[in-house]
């Protein structure tokens, strides 16, 4: 961790901080100056401070407000992380899931909805009466999005995408299995690719070209298969499959779930796929919110308790790497090292539409 320069900090207001963000969020001044209860005049003056604190002009006029320099840009997630964790220090409380009521907002897509949440709920729901829970589909950019404006909570997901300013944490070991009925389709497991392509496939895909990894995969092999129902709801896929001559791809434990729930079998596919493990992010501002490390860790010990066959298996921990540290961020304090998580359990389930 960089030493604190504190003769350095002591000259540096922190209302200063306070009005950039505010500056960032309104693109505007006047609204900026409401936002934290300032006249004009007064964020006016704040705002020159500024420029002449960090010899830059931060904000340039534009006909609907002001607009930030890329300086201005480049200091506004660092400003943004440093003023959250310090309103976290100074308003943190310990958290008792017992006792205590926090809604949480989730985002995850809905066959790890239905593979993870039931055994969420049966390992903390007794523990936590007052904890709450909003579920919403996985939508990466927007879900990044929403973790910095402080609008969601948890993002759990594939890896594909990593800021600084996020944390991540691994849990849940990927892959995939086909899904069929056995009493309509007359099959042996583990499935040949030749019958694998010879039977008409429901496909799960959101991608602009309704591809997924299986096309992926055939593509590579220079090969093709028919698909019969094209959907982007993995949770409707073993209903399709109930009495129908057709076969699933399923990320793993949704697939396991689904064959107990449905009697439906399940074989793994006859050709290699990708397959990225599963990660919680959230943002680095709530690393060290009681709360939120107590959801963190039930959600983590509901994965590992529900593992079948391997099919959530624990995975190290990983933390990007530190980025660049620029002298001025350094002195104005606005880096900071991850917290290591804890343990506890608890909560109650709101459905999002």
């Amino acid at each position: 961790m960089q030493p604190i320069d504190h003769a350095q900090l002591s000259r540096l207001d922190l209302n200063l901080l306070v009005a950039f963000d505010a500056l960032m969020r309104e693109r505007h001044v006047t609204r900026a100056a409401h936002r934290i209860g300032l006249g004009q005049p007064a964020m006016s003056h704040h705002l020159a401070r500024l420029r002449e604190l960090l010899g830059d002009e931060l904000f340039t006029r534009a006909p609907t407000g002001i607009t930030p320099t890329p300086h201005a840009q480049a200091l506004a997630e660092p400003v943004r992380t440093a003023l959250a964790c310090l309103q976290g220090v100074l308003t943190q409380r310990p958290f008792n899931p017992a006792t205590q009521e926090r809604h949480f907002r989730v985002s995850l897509s809905d066959g790890l909805e239905s593979a993870l949440m039931p055994p969420f709920l049966a390992l903390i729901a007794e523990e936590a009466p007052g904890v709450t829970l909003s579920l919403s589909p996985l939508q990466e950019a927007q879900g990044l999005a929403m973790l910095d404006d402080g609008s969601l909570d948890l993002l759990v997901g594939p890896p594909l995408e990593q800021a600084p300013h996020h944390k991540l944490r691994l849990f849940c070991a990927g892959g995939y299995l086909v899904v069929f009925d056995p009493s309509a389709v007359r099959v042996d497991t583990p499935l040949s690719l030749e019958d694998f392509l010879s039977i008409p496939h429901v496909r799960v895909s959101r991608r602009a070209d309704s591809s997924d990894a299986v096309d992926d995969a055939l593509a590579r092999l220079r090969l093709r298969r028919r698909v019969a129902v094209q959907t982007t709801h993995a949770l409707s896929v073993p209903h399709l499959l109930r009495g129908a001559r057709l076969l699933g791809l399923l990320p793993r434990r949704s697939a396991l779930a689904s064959a107990k729930a449905f009697g439906l079998s399940v074989s793994p596919p006859p050709l290699a796929l990708s397959a990225d493990s599963i990660a919680m992010r959230w943002h680095a501002s709530r690393d060290s919110d009681p709360g939120h490390i107590w959801l963190r860790e039930a959600m983590f010990q509901a994965a590992a308790s529900s593992g079948e066959d391997g099919a959530f298996t624990r995975v190290a921990a990983r933390t990007p790497p530190p980025p660049k540290r620029s002298r001025q961020k350094v002195a104005m304090g606005l880096t900071g090292e991850p917290v290591p998580p804890s343990t506890a359990r608890g909560a109650m389930l709101r459905r999002k539409s």
